[in-house]
């Protein structure tokens, strides 16, 4: 992958066109951002992705139908990075070169550090409440995810490049004739601009499973066209019951995975053409790559997802919505391709220059980068299948106030590290006025 131009181009779009910076569970509900409680809360087309059975609820405006055009929202999250630095990557502003020195300080910091970025884009939002049959919506979106934490190893080389102390030898280039000469942390500077590439001998050197112990990278491009249904199924004086099912159909734009730990690696990569990955080193062609002059977005993956939602109201104040999203699978079958065991012996890479997020992610997949590939016919994945529940007290039209639990049920791909817990709520002490204040732990931040 020699650029990430997709994200480069959706996240600079959400930057500029959404202000705030959103909750990792909320997406793009951008009513719900500040208190960060959405499971409770979500309403009208906004439900899809979170509770379907809340389209049916009542709400203080009782609109029929509810649209929404190119909604968005951003969240970025580095362990290692400074604030500067984080708002540097989001806005895309020049990154300043860093010394051999910085380079390896950051070596360091990035050890073992989880970095995150996910973007939610929706395109289209719709949602139309019928007396009898229910609430009925539409939404389309894309969705990107990343999250990276680099092993005390891989993080080294990744900075330090040929220079890093996994290599005992340099090869350098004096006025056209190669040398060899050993590895050194004090190396000058008019050296350090002749070397060429790292060596380490075959008989010392690691395979890339055992280098990349400690690492995890998950990358995911998804679209999604998602329809969803929920309806009021018992009420009384006090209570009310609603249920809902979404159904979406998903195409995938890329997909990178990398785990290794306890002694084992898996890797996977399916980008579709626009990632302009250069597949001509690659010994072997795979039986998943697509002709030369696909179109830019050919979809490289396909899936179906399920959501199921219920909730539970009382006396029109209290609240207990529950739901599990993301029931499903995808498969790529497009320019798939998996780890190749190999040695890695020689490196020619000099390391990263900047903390630019997309150069560091690109260059663990480029045509210079540590993995190596073997082609494969298809992949299927898990989609990253959520349990929510989630508790809130609203008196209508002033205030509300909520908690809510998001958690992963499984461990793939765009899955959540971790389960999420938010607390929060929402003053309004005119309709054109909402104060929300909220706290969120947990995710992938």
């Amino acid at each position: 992958m020699k650029q990430l131009y997709p994200i480069l181009l959706l996240s600079s779009a959400a930057w500029i066109l959404t202000p705030k910076i959103s909750a990792q569970t909320e997406g793009a509900a951008f009513t719900l951002t500040g208190m960060g409680v959405a499971t409770p809360f979500a309403r009208d087309y906004q439900t899809i992705g979170i509770n379907p059975a809340n389209l049916d609820m009542d709400t203080p405006y009782n609109k029929t139908v509810t649209l929404g055009i190119f909604e968005g929202g951003v969240s970025f999250y580095s362990a290692a990075l400074t604030k500067a630095e984080v708002r540097q990557n989001l806005s895309r502003e020049k990154i300043k070169d860093f010394t051999q020195e910085q380079q390896r300080q950051y070596a360091l910091e990035f050890a073992n550090s989880a970095n995150a970025l996910d973007i939610d884009i929706t395109h289209l939002g719709l949602s139309i409440k019928t007396k009898r049959l229910g609430t009925f919506a539409f939404r389309t979106r894309d969705k990107v995810n990343i999250f990276y934490e680099l092993g005390p190893q891989v993080s080294e080389i990744l900075w330090l490049g040929y220079t890093a102390s996994y290599f005992d030898s340099l090869i350098v280039n004096n006025n056209g004739i190669k040398d060899t000469i050993p590895n050194s942390p004090n190396i000058d500077q008019a050296t350090f601009e002749s070397i060429v590439s790292g060596y380490t001998p075959l008989d010392s050197a690691l395979n890339i499973t055992q280098l990349l112990q400690g690492t995890k990278l998950r990358f995911s491009w998804v679209r999604e066209f998602n329809f969803a249904w929920g309806k009021k199924v018992w009420s009384n004086e006090d209570f009310q019951l609603l249920a809902g099912v979404g159904v979406k159909a998903l195409v995938g734009q890329g997909l990178l995975a990398i785990d290794a730990r306890d002694g084992t690696a898996e890797a996977f990569s399916s980008l579709s053409p626009l990632f302009k990955v250069d597949y001509s080193s690659i010994n072997g062609q795979s039986p998943s790559q697509l002709p030369a002059g696909s179109a830019p977005l050919k979809p490289v993956g396909f899936g179906i997802g399920i959501d199921l939602g219920a909730t539970l109201v009382y006396k029109e104040h209290f609240v207990l919505s529950a739901a599990v999203t993301d029931l499903g699978s995808m498969t790529w079958d497009g320019n798939v391709y998996k780890l190749k065991e190999t040695k890695l012996t020689s490196f020619d890479n000099s390391g990263f220059e900047s903390t630019d997020f997309y150069e560091q992610i690109s260059t663990i997949n480029g045509s210079d980068a540590l993995i190596n590939w073997q082609g494969a016919e298809k992949l299927t994945t898990k989609l990253p299948t959520t349990m929510r529940i989630g508790l809130g007290y609203q008196n209508f039209p002033m205030w509300k106030v909520g908690i809510d639990i998001v958690a992963p049920m499984n461990d793939d791909v765009a899955s959540m590290e971790r389960a999420v817990v938010a607390v929060g709520g929402e003053f309004c002490p005119i309709p054109a006025i909402h104060l929300q204040l909220g706290f969120v732990q947990g995710g992938n931040y």
